[in-house]
């Protein structure tokens, strides 16, 4: 299995989800040309989540996934590999609001490497995209 991605449970409730959403994010990197990169991805409860929403982003609440890019000069985690960045996820919010963990990984991993959705193109290009990568995940399965 490729070593591009690592996740950690930071909460023992949520190692089960750590073997499914590494082989999910490696098959995103793959598909998204993206082979060399690496990514930390932390499975976090919405206490943490609404504590890194307010340090970093300003907003006093939980949310779904938040995503950090790597600064320049991170250090490389292998010689082969580029860090992109850190992913964190907060499986109880996902749950809470009906949503699906691998879509907001995968949400998490087009921001990291770009894409957002502050208008209307921006975001129609990247549901497109999620919806294309999230089908082929669902039929490699």
């Amino acid at each position: 299995m490729n070593k591009n991605v690592r996740v950690v449970s930071l909460d023992k409730r949520f190692r089960r989800l750590e073997r499914d959403l590494q082989k999910a994010a490696n098959f995103f990197l793959e598909k998204l040309g993206k082979e060399s990169a690496h990514l930390d991805v932390y499975l976090i409860g919405s206490v943490r989540m609404r504590k890194l929403n307010r340090e970093y982003l300003g907003r006093d609440y939980s949310t779904n996934v938040l995503s950090f890019n790597a600064p320049p000069g991170f250090p490389e985690t292998q010689k082969s590999l580029t860090p992109a960045g850190e992913i964190y996820l907060s499986p109880p919010y996902i749950k809470k609001h009906g949503e699906d963990v691998n879509y907001m990984l995968l949400h998490g991993i087009l921001h990291i490497f770009g894409f957002n959705h502050e208008n209307k193109s921006d975001r129609i290009r990247m549901e497109k995209l999620e919806e294309k990568l999230i089908q082929w995940l669902d039929h490699r399965s």
